[in-house]
């Protein structure tokens, strides 16, 4: 079971940062190209589509970071680590990026994407940080015969 979650972990996990990265260095720069004159609409439909993609992978990463942690193994202290990780991009998510997306919904605002550019870089580094802590721990328990005991 254990190795079950921890795969679907670290997969989700990977997804996330494989997001994270395209819409801070592709994305999220083009926000200042857009229509002026749609920009409502523009940004109602990011909202939209993004969601269908990142509400489920984040709601997996997060139900099976807490399993993770709730299950006794040897990788408690990593698991424990990712997790903090998650929650500070959950938190960073809803009071950074979230109301930046708010207020972009209202028209175009170069000082606001701006500082949605800005603020992003903490989930971007984030996410990349725990998807390097699983890396971690998966060559550590590939190292074992039964990997995450």
């Amino acid at each position: 079971m254990l190795s079950i979650l921890f795969t679907v972990n670290i997969v989700v996990t990977a997804i996330m940062v494989g997001v994270i990265w395209t819409i801070q260095l592709v994305h999220y720069p083009f926000f200042h190209r857009l229509e002026k004159d749609n920009y409502e609409l523009h940004m109602d439909d990011h909202r939209e589509k993004i969601s269908y993609i990142v509400i489920p992978v984040m709601l997996a990463e997060l139900s099976t970071a807490i399993s993770l942690v709730l299950i006794n193994s040897r990788y408690q202290p990593e698991f424990i680590a990712g997790l903090i990780l998650l929650l500070l991009i959950w938190i960073s998510t809803a009071l950074l990026q979230a109301p930046s997306h708010s207020r972009l919904a209202g028209g175009y605002n170069p000082s606001e994407v701006q500082k949605l550019l800005k603020s992003n870089w903490i989930r971007t580094g984030l996410w990349s940080i725990r998807l390097i802590l699983l890396i971690f721990v998966l060559i550590r328990a590939s190292s074992n015969v039964s990997i995450l005991r």
